[in-house]
Protein backbone atom coordinates (compact mmCIF):
# COMPACT_ATOMS: atom_id res chain seq x y z
CA UNK A 1 0.00 0.00 0.00
CA UNK A 2 3.03 2.25 0.66
CA UNK A 3 4.86 1.85 -2.70
CA UNK A 4 1.05 2.28 -4.11
CA UNK A 5 0.46 5.80 -2.36
CA UNK A 6 3.77 7.39 -2.83
CA UNK A 7 3.29 6.21 -6.94
CA UNK A 8 0.02 8.17 -6.91
CA UNK A 9 0.31 11.52 -8.55
CA UNK A 10 0.53 14.32 -6.02
CA UNK A 11 -0.41 17.13 -8.48
CA UNK A 12 -1.88 17.49 -12.06
CA UNK A 13 1.76 17.10 -14.00
CA UNK A 14 -0.07 17.66 -17.34
CA UNK A 15 2.11 15.18 -19.13
CA UNK A 16 2.94 12.01 -19.27
CA UNK A 17 5.24 10.46 -16.50
CA UNK A 18 6.86 7.26 -18.78
CA UNK A 19 9.11 6.24 -15.87
CA UNK A 20 6.03 6.13 -13.34
CA UNK A 21 4.17 4.30 -15.73
CA UNK A 22 6.83 1.50 -16.09
CA UNK A 23 7.49 1.97 -11.76
CA UNK A 24 3.38 1.23 -11.85
CA UNK A 25 3.63 -1.91 -14.03
CA UNK A 26 6.84 -3.22 -12.14
CA UNK A 27 4.46 -3.03 -9.07
CA UNK A 28 1.50 -4.91 -10.80
CA UNK A 29 4.45 -7.65 -11.59
CA UNK A 30 6.18 -7.85 -8.79
CA UNK A 31 3.14 -8.41 -6.59
CA UNK A 32 1.20 -10.82 -8.30
CA UNK A 33 1.02 -14.46 -8.61
CA UNK A 34 3.33 -15.86 -10.93
CA UNK A 35 1.04 -17.53 -13.30
CA UNK A 36 3.80 -18.80 -15.69
CA UNK A 37 6.04 -20.21 -13.07
CA UNK A 38 6.70 -24.02 -12.77
CA UNK A 39 6.05 -23.42 -9.32
CA UNK A 40 2.73 -22.01 -9.29
CA UNK A 41 0.38 -24.27 -8.25
CA UNK A 42 -2.27 -23.12 -6.27
CA UNK A 43 -5.41 -21.59 -7.37
CA UNK A 44 -7.86 -22.13 -10.54
CA UNK A 45 -6.72 -19.67 -12.52
CA UNK A 46 -3.75 -19.58 -15.02
CA UNK A 47 -2.17 -17.29 -17.65
CA UNK A 48 -3.71 -17.05 -20.88
CA UNK A 49 -3.08 -17.92 -24.62
CA UNK A 50 -1.05 -14.58 -25.56
CA UNK A 51 -2.88 -13.40 -28.46
CA UNK A 52 -5.77 -13.59 -26.01
CA UNK A 53 -4.15 -10.80 -23.72
CA UNK A 54 -3.08 -9.38 -27.62
CA UNK A 55 -6.96 -8.69 -28.62
CA UNK A 56 -8.23 -8.78 -24.96
CA UNK A 57 -6.03 -5.15 -25.50
CA UNK A 58 -8.00 -4.09 -28.63
CA UNK A 59 -11.10 -4.65 -27.63
CA UNK A 60 -10.20 -2.43 -24.37
CA UNK A 61 -9.72 0.33 -27.06
CA UNK A 62 -12.16 0.11 -28.93
CA UNK A 63 -15.10 -1.12 -26.58
CA UNK A 64 -18.00 -2.87 -27.70
CA UNK A 65 -20.99 -3.35 -25.25
CA UNK A 66 -21.51 -7.19 -25.47
CA UNK A 67 -24.91 -7.25 -24.94
CA UNK A 68 -26.65 -5.73 -28.05
CA UNK A 69 -25.85 -6.32 -31.33
CA UNK A 70 -26.09 -2.67 -32.32
CA UNK A 71 -23.64 -2.24 -30.45
CA UNK A 72 -21.21 -5.38 -30.23
CA UNK A 73 -22.16 -7.02 -33.69
CA UNK A 74 -19.14 -9.77 -33.67
CA UNK A 75 -19.15 -10.76 -29.55
CA UNK A 76 -22.83 -11.53 -30.55
CA UNK A 77 -22.42 -13.36 -33.40
CA UNK A 78 -19.49 -15.11 -31.76
CA UNK A 79 -21.39 -16.41 -29.04
CA UNK A 80 -24.49 -17.88 -31.70
CA UNK A 81 -20.77 -19.54 -32.76
CA UNK A 82 -19.40 -21.01 -30.00
CA UNK A 83 -22.69 -21.92 -28.64
CA UNK A 84 -22.83 -24.37 -31.82
CA UNK A 85 -19.32 -25.31 -30.84
CA UNK A 86 -20.40 -26.75 -28.08
CA UNK A 87 -23.62 -28.08 -28.57
CA UNK A 88 -22.15 -30.67 -30.89
CA UNK A 89 -20.05 -31.66 -28.15
CA UNK A 90 -22.54 -32.00 -25.51
CA UNK A 91 -24.91 -34.04 -28.47
CA UNK A 92 -27.98 -31.44 -28.46
CA UNK A 93 -29.67 -31.23 -31.64
CA UNK A 94 -29.01 -27.51 -33.04
CA UNK A 95 -31.42 -25.09 -32.90
CA UNK A 96 -32.75 -26.67 -29.32
CA UNK A 97 -30.78 -25.45 -26.47
CA UNK A 98 -29.68 -21.49 -26.23
CA UNK A 99 -26.02 -20.67 -24.74
CA UNK A 100 -25.62 -16.93 -22.98
CA UNK A 101 -21.95 -16.02 -21.77
CA UNK A 102 -21.96 -14.02 -17.89
CA UNK A 103 -19.22 -12.42 -16.11
CA UNK A 104 -18.16 -16.06 -14.07
CA UNK A 105 -20.13 -18.43 -12.62
CA UNK A 106 -20.90 -16.72 -9.81
CA UNK A 107 -23.67 -15.03 -11.66
CA UNK A 108 -23.71 -17.75 -14.18
CA UNK A 109 -25.52 -20.16 -11.23
CA UNK A 110 -27.61 -17.86 -9.95
CA UNK A 111 -28.84 -16.58 -13.31
CA UNK A 112 -30.16 -20.49 -14.29
CA UNK A 113 -31.56 -20.70 -10.48
CA UNK A 114 -33.19 -17.85 -11.41
CA UNK A 115 -34.80 -19.37 -14.18
CA UNK A 116 -35.62 -22.43 -12.15
CA UNK A 117 -37.49 -20.05 -9.35
CA UNK A 118 -39.28 -18.07 -11.88
CA UNK A 119 -40.43 -21.62 -13.42
CA UNK A 120 -41.29 -23.05 -10.23
CA UNK A 121 -42.78 -19.86 -8.98
CA UNK A 122 -44.45 -18.29 -12.11
CA UNK A 123 -45.80 -14.85 -10.48
CA UNK A 124 -42.49 -14.43 -8.05
CA UNK A 125 -40.67 -11.93 -10.46
CA UNK A 126 -43.74 -9.65 -10.07
CA UNK A 127 -45.27 -10.66 -6.69
CA UNK A 128 -42.19 -11.90 -4.88
CA UNK A 129 -42.32 -15.46 -2.74
CA UNK A 130 -46.33 -15.90 -2.31
CA UNK A 131 -47.01 -16.19 1.53
CA UNK A 132 -49.14 -18.71 3.22
CA UNK A 133 -47.49 -21.89 0.89
CA UNK A 134 -48.21 -24.85 2.41
CA UNK A 135 -44.66 -25.44 1.51
CA UNK A 136 -41.77 -23.88 1.59
CA UNK A 137 -39.49 -23.30 -1.60
CA UNK A 138 -35.69 -24.87 -1.20
CA UNK A 139 -32.67 -25.95 -2.75
CA UNK A 140 -30.51 -28.56 -3.12
CA UNK A 141 -26.87 -28.36 -3.05
CA UNK A 142 -23.80 -30.82 -2.42
CA UNK A 143 -21.91 -30.82 0.68
CA UNK A 144 -18.51 -29.67 -1.51
CA UNK A 145 -20.64 -26.92 -3.40
CA UNK A 146 -19.07 -23.84 -3.92
CA UNK A 147 -19.43 -21.09 -1.34
CA UNK A 148 -21.26 -18.79 -4.21
CA UNK A 149 -23.71 -21.89 -4.55
CA UNK A 150 -24.66 -21.22 -1.11
CA UNK A 151 -25.51 -17.97 -1.39
CA UNK A 152 -27.84 -18.32 -4.48
CA UNK A 153 -30.64 -19.04 -1.91
CA UNK A 154 -30.19 -16.22 -0.15
CA UNK A 155 -29.45 -13.44 -3.49
CA UNK A 156 -32.84 -15.14 -4.45
CA UNK A 157 -35.54 -14.78 -1.91
CA UNK A 158 -35.31 -18.33 -0.89
CA UNK A 159 -33.49 -17.97 1.88
CA UNK A 160 -30.59 -19.82 3.72
CA UNK A 161 -32.56 -21.96 5.46
CA UNK A 162 -34.27 -23.45 2.84
CA UNK A 163 -31.10 -24.83 1.72
CA UNK A 164 -30.35 -28.50 1.51
CA UNK A 165 -27.11 -29.97 1.94
CA UNK A 166 -26.86 -33.48 0.18
CA UNK A 167 -24.39 -36.16 1.75
CA UNK A 168 -21.38 -37.36 -0.64
CA UNK A 169 -19.72 -40.79 -0.88
CA UNK A 170 -15.96 -41.71 -0.11
CA UNK A 171 -15.19 -39.87 -3.39
CA UNK A 172 -16.52 -36.57 -2.40
CA UNK A 173 -19.74 -36.85 -4.50
CA UNK A 174 -23.26 -36.35 -4.01
CA UNK A 175 -24.41 -40.03 -3.37
CA UNK A 176 -27.62 -40.48 -4.83
CA UNK A 177 -29.27 -42.83 -2.81
CA UNK A 178 -28.61 -41.38 0.46
CA UNK A 179 -29.07 -37.51 -1.34
CA UNK A 180 -32.86 -39.31 -1.99
CA UNK A 181 -33.43 -39.98 1.64
CA UNK A 182 -32.31 -36.43 2.46
CA UNK A 183 -35.00 -34.69 0.51
CA UNK A 184 -37.56 -37.44 1.73
CA UNK A 185 -36.77 -36.04 5.01
CA UNK A 186 -36.41 -32.05 3.94
CA UNK A 187 -40.38 -33.18 2.21
CA UNK A 188 -41.68 -34.04 5.56
CA UNK A 189 -40.25 -30.95 7.07
CA UNK A 190 -42.65 -28.79 4.15
CA UNK A 191 -39.36 -28.01 1.94
CA UNK A 192 -40.44 -28.78 -2.17
CA UNK A 193 -36.89 -28.98 -3.63
CA UNK A 194 -37.29 -26.82 -6.88
CA UNK A 195 -33.74 -26.76 -8.01
CA UNK A 196 -30.84 -29.27 -7.23
CA UNK A 197 -27.83 -27.98 -7.63
CA UNK A 198 -24.52 -30.27 -8.67
CA UNK A 199 -20.94 -30.20 -9.89
CA UNK A 200 -18.46 -31.16 -12.22
CA UNK A 201 -15.36 -29.93 -10.73
CA UNK A 202 -15.38 -29.44 -7.09
CA UNK A 203 -13.42 -26.65 -5.75
CA UNK A 204 -12.12 -28.84 -2.66
CA UNK A 205 -10.76 -31.56 -5.06
CA UNK A 206 -12.31 -31.84 -8.69
CA UNK A 207 -15.25 -34.02 -8.08
CA UNK A 208 -17.75 -34.80 -10.59
CA UNK A 209 -21.31 -35.71 -9.31
CA UNK A 210 -22.89 -38.39 -10.78
CA UNK A 211 -25.04 -36.65 -13.35
CA UNK A 212 -27.22 -39.23 -14.73
CA UNK A 213 -28.00 -40.45 -11.23
CA UNK A 214 -29.02 -37.16 -10.36
CA UNK A 215 -30.36 -36.18 -13.30
CA UNK A 216 -33.08 -39.13 -12.88
CA UNK A 217 -33.18 -37.79 -9.55
CA UNK A 218 -34.52 -34.37 -10.01
CA UNK A 219 -36.85 -35.57 -12.60
CA UNK A 220 -38.65 -37.96 -10.28
CA UNK A 221 -38.97 -34.92 -8.36
CA UNK A 222 -40.07 -32.13 -10.69
CA UNK A 223 -36.80 -30.41 -9.74
CA UNK A 224 -34.71 -28.60 -12.27
CA UNK A 225 -30.69 -29.68 -12.81
CA UNK A 226 -28.89 -27.08 -12.52
CA UNK A 227 -24.72 -28.53 -12.87
CA UNK A 228 -21.69 -25.92 -11.99
CA UNK A 229 -19.51 -26.82 -13.97
CA UNK A 230 -17.15 -23.83 -13.87
CA UNK A 231 -13.65 -26.06 -13.69
CA UNK A 232 -14.36 -29.60 -15.54
CA UNK A 233 -16.61 -28.35 -18.31
CA UNK A 234 -13.89 -27.56 -20.26
CA UNK A 235 -13.74 -31.12 -20.81
CA UNK A 236 -16.12 -31.00 -23.20
CA UNK A 237 -13.19 -30.03 -25.73
CA UNK A 238 -11.37 -33.22 -25.12
CA UNK A 239 -12.15 -36.94 -27.01
CA UNK A 240 -10.50 -38.22 -23.78
CA UNK A 241 -11.49 -36.25 -20.84
CA UNK A 242 -15.34 -35.65 -22.25
CA UNK A 243 -16.73 -39.55 -20.83
CA UNK A 244 -16.06 -38.05 -17.42
CA UNK A 245 -18.50 -35.50 -17.95
CA UNK A 246 -21.35 -37.89 -19.13
CA UNK A 247 -24.90 -37.00 -17.61
CA UNK A 248 -23.89 -33.67 -18.36
CA UNK A 249 -26.45 -33.27 -21.43
CA UNK A 250 -29.03 -34.14 -19.19
CA UNK A 251 -29.06 -31.50 -17.25
CA UNK A 252 -31.32 -28.47 -17.74
CA UNK A 253 -28.53 -26.20 -17.36
CA UNK A 254 -24.94 -25.92 -17.10
CA UNK A 255 -22.18 -23.24 -17.09
CA UNK A 256 -18.38 -23.62 -17.30
CA UNK A 257 -15.71 -21.11 -17.30
CA UNK A 258 -13.63 -20.48 -20.34
CA UNK A 259 -11.29 -17.80 -18.28
CA UNK A 260 -10.13 -21.48 -15.88
CA UNK A 261 -9.47 -24.20 -17.93
CA UNK A 262 -9.95 -22.85 -21.72
CA UNK A 263 -6.96 -20.25 -21.03
CA UNK A 264 -8.16 -16.88 -22.32
CA UNK A 265 -8.71 -13.36 -19.87
CA UNK A 266 -11.07 -13.88 -17.59
CA UNK A 267 -13.86 -13.26 -17.10
CA UNK A 268 -15.84 -15.42 -19.63
CA UNK A 269 -18.47 -18.27 -18.44
CA UNK A 270 -20.54 -19.82 -20.71
CA UNK A 271 -24.34 -20.32 -19.49
CA UNK A 272 -26.31 -23.36 -21.67
CA UNK A 273 -29.94 -23.86 -21.20
CA UNK A 274 -31.17 -27.39 -22.55
CA UNK A 275 -34.13 -25.93 -23.95
CA UNK A 276 -34.07 -22.74 -26.44
CA UNK A 277 -36.66 -19.91 -24.61
CA UNK A 278 -35.69 -20.28 -21.32
CA UNK A 279 -32.60 -17.92 -20.94
CA UNK A 280 -34.94 -14.57 -21.29
CA UNK A 281 -37.34 -15.99 -18.40
CA UNK A 282 -34.47 -15.42 -15.67
CA UNK A 283 -34.89 -11.66 -16.13
CA UNK A 284 -38.52 -11.32 -17.94
CA UNK A 285 -38.35 -7.70 -17.52
CA UNK A 286 -38.54 -5.02 -20.94
CA UNK A 287 -38.18 -1.67 -21.14
CA UNK A 288 -38.36 -0.12 -24.71
CA UNK A 289 -34.56 1.26 -24.88
CA UNK A 290 -33.42 -2.22 -24.95
CA UNK A 291 -36.58 -4.67 -25.89
CA UNK A 292 -38.15 -4.37 -29.66
CA UNK A 293 -41.81 -5.78 -29.76
CA UNK A 294 -40.54 -8.04 -32.46
CA UNK A 295 -37.58 -9.99 -33.45
CA UNK A 296 -35.76 -9.70 -36.29
CA UNK A 297 -32.09 -11.02 -37.48
CA UNK A 298 -30.42 -8.84 -34.61
CA UNK A 299 -32.49 -9.27 -31.97
CA UNK A 300 -32.19 -13.31 -32.88
CA UNK A 301 -28.32 -12.85 -31.92
CA UNK A 302 -28.32 -10.49 -28.44
CA UNK A 303 -28.48 -11.94 -25.02
CA UNK A 304 -29.44 -7.98 -23.81
CA UNK A 305 -32.73 -9.40 -22.40
CA UNK A 306 -31.20 -13.22 -21.45
CA UNK A 307 -28.77 -11.96 -18.77
CA UNK A 308 -28.11 -9.65 -15.59
CA UNK A 309 -25.54 -7.30 -17.37
CA UNK A 310 -26.16 -4.82 -19.47
CA UNK A 311 -22.41 -3.25 -20.79
CA UNK A 312 -20.65 -6.53 -20.65
CA UNK A 313 -17.21 -7.05 -21.87
CA UNK A 314 -16.98 -8.75 -25.31
CA UNK A 315 -15.10 -11.49 -23.44
CA UNK A 316 -16.08 -14.10 -25.73
CA UNK A 317 -13.89 -12.89 -28.42
CA UNK A 318 -11.25 -14.29 -26.61
CA UNK A 319 -12.58 -17.40 -27.11
CA UNK A 320 -13.75 -17.37 -30.47
CA UNK A 321 -10.42 -15.77 -31.40
CA UNK A 322 -8.17 -19.05 -30.15
CA UNK A 323 -10.69 -21.44 -31.44
CA UNK A 324 -10.57 -19.74 -35.06
CA UNK A 325 -6.65 -19.46 -34.88
CA UNK A 326 -5.81 -23.10 -33.27
CA UNK A 327 -8.96 -24.91 -33.30
CA UNK A 328 -10.13 -27.35 -30.43
CA UNK A 329 -6.95 -29.30 -30.45
CA UNK A 330 -4.80 -27.06 -28.63
CA UNK A 331 -7.46 -26.34 -25.70
CA UNK A 332 -7.69 -30.41 -25.28
CA UNK A 333 -3.57 -30.78 -25.93
CA UNK A 334 -3.45 -28.21 -22.74
CA UNK A 335 -6.07 -30.06 -20.42
CA UNK A 336 -5.34 -33.64 -21.21
CA UNK A 337 -1.62 -32.91 -20.40
CA UNK A 338 -2.21 -31.05 -17.06
CA UNK A 339 -4.60 -34.19 -16.23
CA UNK A 340 -2.34 -36.52 -16.61
CA UNK A 341 0.33 -34.70 -14.81
CA UNK A 342 -1.98 -34.37 -11.91
CA UNK A 343 -2.64 -38.13 -11.73
CA UNK A 344 1.65 -38.71 -12.21
CA UNK A 345 1.88 -36.10 -9.14
CA UNK A 346 -1.07 -38.41 -7.12
CA UNK A 347 0.96 -41.73 -7.50
CA UNK A 348 4.19 -39.73 -6.62
CA UNK A 349 3.11 -38.72 -3.23
CA UNK A 350 1.19 -42.21 -3.11
CA UNK A 351 4.78 -43.64 -2.70
CA UNK A 352 5.93 -41.42 -0.39
CA UNK A 353 6.25 -42.53 3.61
CA UNK A 354 5.37 -39.43 4.94
CA UNK A 355 3.03 -38.25 2.71
CA UNK A 356 -0.97 -38.93 2.77
CA UNK A 357 -3.35 -38.84 -0.73
CA UNK A 358 -7.09 -39.08 0.47
CA UNK A 359 -8.54 -39.01 -3.27
CA UNK A 360 -8.10 -39.46 -6.31
CA UNK A 361 -7.84 -37.01 -9.02
CA UNK A 362 -10.47 -36.87 -11.42
CA UNK A 363 -8.80 -33.43 -13.14
CA UNK A 364 -5.92 -31.03 -12.16
CA UNK A 365 -6.42 -30.68 -8.39
CA UNK A 366 -4.68 -32.83 -5.82
CA UNK A 367 -5.30 -32.89 -1.80
CA UNK A 368 -3.05 -34.14 0.05
CA UNK A 369 -1.72 -34.16 3.30
CA UNK A 370 2.41 -34.37 4.67
CA UNK A 371 3.00 -36.35 8.19
CA UNK A 372 5.90 -36.31 9.42
CA UNK A 373 6.56 -39.54 11.86
CA UNK A 374 4.59 -39.00 14.75
CA UNK A 375 2.94 -36.29 14.29
CA UNK A 376 -1.05 -36.42 14.37
CA UNK A 377 -4.93 -35.34 14.65
CA UNK A 378 -5.29 -31.39 15.41
CA UNK A 379 -1.52 -30.85 15.47
CA UNK A 380 -1.26 -32.27 11.96
CA UNK A 381 -3.70 -29.98 10.68
CA UNK A 382 -2.45 -26.97 11.76
CA UNK A 383 1.29 -28.13 10.16
CA UNK A 384 -0.47 -28.20 7.07
CA UNK A 385 -1.50 -24.56 7.57
CA UNK A 386 1.73 -23.49 8.53
CA UNK A 387 3.39 -25.61 5.57
CA UNK A 388 1.27 -23.44 2.92
CA UNK A 389 2.07 -19.92 4.61
CA UNK A 390 6.19 -20.87 4.85
CA UNK A 391 5.72 -21.98 1.27
CA UNK A 392 3.68 -19.48 -0.08
CA UNK A 393 6.29 -16.83 2.05
CA UNK A 394 9.31 -18.13 0.35
CA UNK A 395 8.44 -17.38 -2.79
CA UNK A 396 9.50 -20.73 -4.82
CA UNK A 397 5.95 -22.76 -4.71
CA UNK A 398 3.00 -21.21 -4.62
CA UNK A 399 -0.18 -23.91 -2.71
CA UNK A 400 -3.52 -23.46 -1.45
CA UNK A 401 -5.16 -25.22 1.50
CA UNK A 402 -8.39 -26.77 2.06
CA UNK A 403 -10.64 -27.70 5.33
CA UNK A 404 -12.91 -30.94 4.61
CA UNK A 405 -14.34 -32.69 7.98
CA UNK A 406 -12.66 -30.71 10.34
CA UNK A 407 -9.55 -31.34 8.97
CA UNK A 408 -6.27 -29.04 6.89
CA UNK A 409 -5.20 -30.22 4.14
CA UNK A 410 -2.84 -28.95 1.15
CA UNK A 411 -4.40 -28.24 -2.65
CA UNK A 412 -2.28 -27.98 -5.58
CA UNK A 413 -3.70 -26.98 -8.81
CA UNK A 414 -1.77 -27.70 -12.07
CA UNK A 415 -2.66 -24.89 -14.57
CA UNK A 416 0.78 -24.70 -15.80
CA UNK A 417 1.15 -27.62 -18.79
CA UNK A 418 5.19 -26.75 -18.37
CA UNK A 419 4.93 -28.54 -14.53
CA UNK A 420 6.54 -31.98 -14.82
CA UNK A 421 8.10 -34.73 -12.02
CA UNK A 422 10.73 -32.83 -11.29
CA UNK A 423 8.77 -29.68 -10.43
CA UNK A 424 6.56 -31.98 -7.86
CA UNK A 425 9.53 -33.40 -6.16
CA UNK A 426 10.99 -29.96 -5.36
CA UNK A 427 7.71 -29.13 -4.10
CA UNK A 428 8.06 -32.32 -1.91
CA UNK A 429 11.63 -31.00 -0.84
CA UNK A 430 10.38 -27.70 0.20
CA UNK A 431 7.22 -28.67 2.41
CA UNK A 432 9.99 -31.03 4.20
CA UNK A 433 12.29 -28.68 4.52
CA UNK A 434 9.40 -26.10 6.58
CA UNK A 435 8.60 -29.47 8.31
CA UNK A 436 11.13 -29.73 9.66
CA UNK A 437 12.00 -26.00 11.18
CA UNK A 438 8.61 -25.86 12.21
CA UNK A 439 8.89 -29.08 14.27
CA UNK A 440 12.29 -28.30 15.38
CA UNK A 441 11.47 -24.77 16.81
CA UNK A 442 8.25 -25.56 18.36
CA UNK A 443 9.69 -28.62 20.20
CA UNK A 444 7.12 -31.40 21.58
CA UNK A 445 4.22 -30.32 24.25
CA UNK A 446 3.30 -33.72 24.79
CA UNK A 447 0.14 -34.14 23.52
CA UNK A 448 -1.89 -37.16 22.92
CA UNK A 449 -3.15 -36.67 19.76
CA UNK A 450 -6.17 -39.10 18.33
CA UNK A 451 -4.22 -41.08 14.61
CA UNK A 452 -5.37 -38.99 11.75
CA UNK A 453 -7.64 -41.09 9.58
CA UNK A 454 -9.80 -40.31 6.30
CA UNK A 455 -13.43 -41.72 6.26
CA UNK A 456 -16.13 -41.24 4.29
CA UNK A 457 -18.86 -38.58 5.08
CA UNK A 458 -21.39 -39.77 7.69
Amino acid sequence: MASARNLMTAADLGRFDVRRFADIVELYLETGIKVNSRGYMGRQFSSVMPVTAVFEMVAAMAPQPASYYEAGQLANVADRLIEEVFGRFIGWAPGSFEMVTTSGASLANMTAALVARNRYLSGSWNGGLAAGRSTRPAIAIGQDAHFSVSRIAGIIGIGQNQVIRLPLNDRRQICPERAAATLDEAATQGLDIFCLIASAGTTAIGANDPLPDLAALAKRRGAWLHVDAAHNGAFLVSDRLRPRLAGLELADSFCLDAHKALFVPALCTLLFYREKGLAETAFPQKDSYVFDPFEDEMTAVQSGVKNFECTKRPAILNLWLAWSLYGPRAFADKLERLVMMTEAAHQYLADQPDFIVPYRPESNILCFVHQPLGVCGNRLSSLQLELRNRVRAAGRYLLSKVDMDGRTMLRMVLMNHRIGLSDIAGMVGEIRRHAREILASNATHGEQNRPFRFEPQE
